[in-house]
């Protein structure tokens, strides 16, 4: 019995190399957008509100202790880290979108 071979596929474009200066300028706007958002945290209210929440359920307070943190300088450096990986994540998942469109938008005028 022989097992037929399949026709190879013709190789598919590989993604075109990013240069340095499209590097450098996509970590600017991450660290534009990651600020953008911890400034939210800082001068909206309901912002402020929902950090205050997030801070008192039971989840957040495992924590503490997970991290053996007893102190309210520790306990708002957490805070404050947590705000940061949010916003820097969500910075991330709009930069994602917006690249994702733009390249959209560049192939459809080719």
């Amino acid at each position: 019995m022989r097992l037929k071979k399949t026709p190879s596929r013709p190789d598919v474009t590989s993604p075109r190399e990013i240069s340095v200066a499209e590097t450098l300028i996509r970590t600017v706007i991450l660290v534009a957008l990651t600020l953008a958002f911890a400034s939210v945290f800082r001068f909206w209210q309901p912002a402020i509100k929902l950090a205050q929440h997030v801070a008192g359920t039971s989840a957040w307070q495992e924590l503490y202790s997970l991290f053996h943190i007893e102190s309210g300088l520790g306990r708002e450096q957490l805070i404050l880290t947590g705000i940061m990986i949010a916003c820097f994540l969500l910075a991330l998942g709009v930069q994602a979108i917006g690249l994702l469109i733009f390249q959209r938008i560049r192939k459809n005028r080719v």
